[in-house]
């Protein structure tokens, strides 16, 4: 019987932690997405930062704090997010330093002007109008 309970908790903090790793994925996506299309250039950072603690809100089973941070590099900005499960168990199935199992991942997006690209697209389009014809 303690085998059966064990097997059946194990399987629920399982969850909890995949529960939480695709859920923390789409949301720095989300936010990397959305930091990406700002018609400003210098918002992109400040419109993640501002939105992080939103996006991230309480979804999360059995995880203290989510942590988030943005970083812009050229044309290109990372959000990465971290959080931990916690277990019962001090230092089960992970590190001696660590207390619970660590979940941390990072999502990319291109930092796009939408407008600027429809205009560009627009000129293209009537130039090659205006050559053919």
């Amino acid at each position: 019987m303690p085998w059966v309970i064990f097997l059946f908790v194990f399987i629920i903090y399982t969850s909890f932690y995949l529960y939480d790793k695709c859920v923390l994925f789409q949301d720095a996506y989300a936010l990397s997405l959305r930091g990406s299309i700002q018609k400003e250039d210098g918002k992109v950072l400040q419109y993640i930062n501002e939105h992080m603690a939103e996006q991230f809100g309480n979804k999360y089973f059995g995880v203290g704090k989510v942590e988030g941070k943005a970083e812009q590099s050229g044309q290109e900005v990372r959000v990465i997010g971290t959080c931990s499960v916690k277990i019962p168990f001090d230092n089960f199935l992970t590190f001696s330093n660590e207390s619970g199992w660590q979940i941390q991942t990072e999502a990319k997006a291109q930092v796009i002007n939408p407008t600027k690209v429809i205009r560009k697209c627009r000129m293209a389009e009537n130039i090659i109008d205006s050559i053919g014809g």
